[in-house]
């Protein structure tokens, strides 16, 4: 397996962005492994240029990574990264709670978004991942309100306090561990893990992809990181791309592939 990554912080007390800042280390040649964190953000975004609400007293982290495989593949990063999140959560909470992940980048507590992926792609001129921003948003003691869709926070669950710096303890050991098989082993070896979480897996789901809106059961998520939609008629068809909305309403945020990714794309959370 590959050796683990080292990590370091970088600690700010109120920024507009994370991603923005782990963006710009990348850019001057910081090798991975470095944590931009914030205790406040004033421009927090998820995709499709989504507010990001960032009060004080929730986890507001970007991680830079230089991952060594195909850039096709660089796109699954944000699964794997959901996948940590949520189990560094059910640490945290002794297992109190077992959060879900939703394709392909929510975390899920009873259908509630607990946290979020932004995954943002620096591409070389060569047309390969020169670096990847992992911006990870999580509601430990606020959650936002009148959304359209449900939310919730650590605090809501009537769970122990849980503050920015013991969430980045929790998550630091299992993202490292998760990372390394990536880099060796790619998705597939993280696939079942991350199937045994798999909010929606199963159930009638709603994929708006490209002005259309198609219905139909989740059947899978691939080791691509696609997912098989199955129709009423029956029809199957894979997907890359979209925005998902579980059979709850609950809507998901978009996916687009580190391949489609330019080193001009501004996404922040």
């Amino acid at each position: 397996m590959s050796a683990p990554i080292r990590f370091r912080t970088e600690r700010h007390e109120r920024v507009a962005s994370t991603n923005d800042l782990a963006r710009a280390a990348a850019e001057r040649g910081e090798p991975e492994g470095l944590w931009v964190l914030a205790r406040e953000q004033t421009a927090g975004r998820g995709r499709q240029g989504r507010l990001w609400s960032s009060p004080p007293g929730n986890f507001y982290g970007s991680l830079l990574l230089r991952p060594r495989r195909p850039l096709a593949e660089v796109a699954t990063l944000s699964l794997v990264a959901a996948l940590a999140v949520a189990e560094a959560v059910e640490r945290l909470a002794r297992g109190r709670v077992r959060p879900a992940v939703k394709w392909p980048n929510d975390v899920l507590v009873d259908r509630a978004k607990l946290a979020g992926i932004l995954p943002e792609a620096i591409v070389s001129g060569e047309g390969s991942c020169a670096a990847l921003v992992l911006g990870i948003g999580v509601n430990l003691a606020h959650h936002p309100e009148g959304l359209g869709r449900p939310t919730v926070s650590l605090a809501a669950l009537d769970l122990p306090p849980a503050s920015p710096e013991a969430f980045l303890a929790a998550l630091e050991p299992v993202l490292a561990e998760r990372y390394a098989l990536w880099q060796e082993r790619g998705f597939a070896a993280l696939r079942p893990l991350w199937l045994a979480r798999a909010a929606g897996l199963g159930e009638r789901v709603r994929l708006e992809a490209g002005g259309l809106v198609h219905e139909g059961v989740l059947v899978e998520v691939g080791a691509d990181g696609g997912i098989l939609l199955e129709s009423p008629a029956g029809e199957r068809r894979r997907f890359t791309a979209g925005e998902l909305v579980l059979a709850a309403g609950e809507p998901a945020a978009a996916f687009a592939p580190a391949a489609e990714a330019s080193s001009a794309a501004r996404g922040r959370l």
